[in-house]
């Protein structure tokens, strides 16, 4: 059933359009008029309508402001404008000011009407759809950059704080060889151990500090933090890693960057775990609207067909937290493999629609 609000003060012109929609026999429809502009606005405050058609010219509006006046009660309701002949350069402007569509009076029939009110009503509904997806994207922006604040914070309080306390703790150790003098040997063993397990402490709080956000990122940008992490998994492993880069490749958004590092670094995780390879290679190419990110291994690869379905290792590998964090930076995963034959993992982001979408 669609509510239809008509407002036009030309009983000729209320009757037409009263024949027109009676008409059509495949719409369920109510139809209620106004003369004014005022009596229009009344039932839109009042009661639920799905498409208004509105006359530009009535005793109480005239021109653009009876749009303005509708917009302002009910933002985004669909409104067809009817027109005269002559008058059609300002309804070509009330539909720049957010219209749906305009119909001149002496040319409508029947199916046109109905076209046009489907179409503003199904057009409306898409425009609602896109503005609530573009919401949801920055609202889980905001959420995941939320979360490396957070990271970055925790990140520099390891860093600084825990680490420095056992740095102090292992230079006053070296003390107690001087100090102690009467059982020698017992007490270098003790120090020796204990100087062992603060030097792990130190090297596992700056792992953790790094894991959590490379403070490399922050202050040098993509790039060298990507070094950083091939040396470090290489160092850890025993995987050879090339690194190949475009040079090309100045800094870009943050938001970007935090995105393909942790998509990198996500995919280095996976391989280290499951693929038991020997080398990867790590290719990143820059055009001007979009990056190209490539991490390929020789290991023993898997049937991509049978991880999509398994729920397992969060839906294959943590793929779908790649993917995810792709999407919404305006990108997209896409993982190559067979058992066998290594795994390839391609990550495209199109730097233009990151931009476009994060000014709205």
């Amino acid at each position: 059933m669609i509510k239809i609000l008509l407002i036009e003060d030309n009983p000729g012109d209320a009757r037409l359009i009263k024949e027109y929609l009676s008409d059509l026999k495949n719409i369920e429809h109510t139809l209620q008029i106004a003369d004014r502009l005022q009596k229009g606005l009344d039932i839109l405050e009042n009661e639920f309508i799905d498409v208004v058609l509105l006359d530009l010219k009535l005793p109480d509006s005239d021109g653009l402001t009876g749009v303005e006046q509708i917009f302002n009660v009910i933002p985004n309701i669909p409104i067809i404008i009817l027109t005269g002949l002559n008058d059609e350069t300002t309804a070509i402007n009330a539909v720049k000011m957010g219209a749906q569509d305009y119909l001149v009076k002496d040319r409508v029939e029947s199916e046109l009407l109905l076209r046009s009110i489907r179409y503003a009503i199904e057009r409306k509904r898409a425009e609602e759809d896109h503005q609530k997806l573009l919401e949801q994207r920055i609202r889980a922006l905001s959420i995941i950059e939320a979360q490396e604040n957070e990271r970055r914070r925790i990140s520099r309080e390891l860093h600084d704080g825990l680490g420095q306390l056992l740095s102090a703790a292992k230079l006053n150790f070296g003390m107690i060889d001087f100090m102690n003098g009467a059982n020698k040997e017992k007490t270098t063993e003790i120090v020796k151990q204990v100087d062992s397990i603060i030097s792990k402490a130190i090297v596992e709080a700056r792992r953790i500090a790094h894991d959590l956000r490379p403070t490399t990122l922050d202050d040098f940008g993509l790039i060298p933090a990507l070094r950083i992490l091939c040396q470090e998994f290489s160092k850890i492993t025993g995987i050879k890693v090339k690194f190949q880069v475009s040079p090309t490749l100045e800094r870009i958004d943050p938001k970007i960057e935090i995105a393909i590092y942790r998509i990198i670094q996500e995919s280095f995780n996976n391989i280290s775990k499951y693929a038991e390879a020997t080398e990867v290679s790590l290719d990143l190419y820059r055009s001007d609207t979009q990056v190209f990110v490539r991490v390929k291994d020789n290991g023993k690869g898997f049937d991509t067909e049978n991880i999509t379905k398994s729920k397992k290792a969060g839906g294959g590998f943590g793929l779908l937290n790649m993917k995810e964090r792709a999407e919404l930076v305006g990108g997209k995963v896409e993982i190559v493999s067979s058992p066998g034959h290594g795994t390839e993992l391609l990550l495209e982001i199109n730097l233009e629609f990151f931009s476009n979408n994060n000014h709205h």
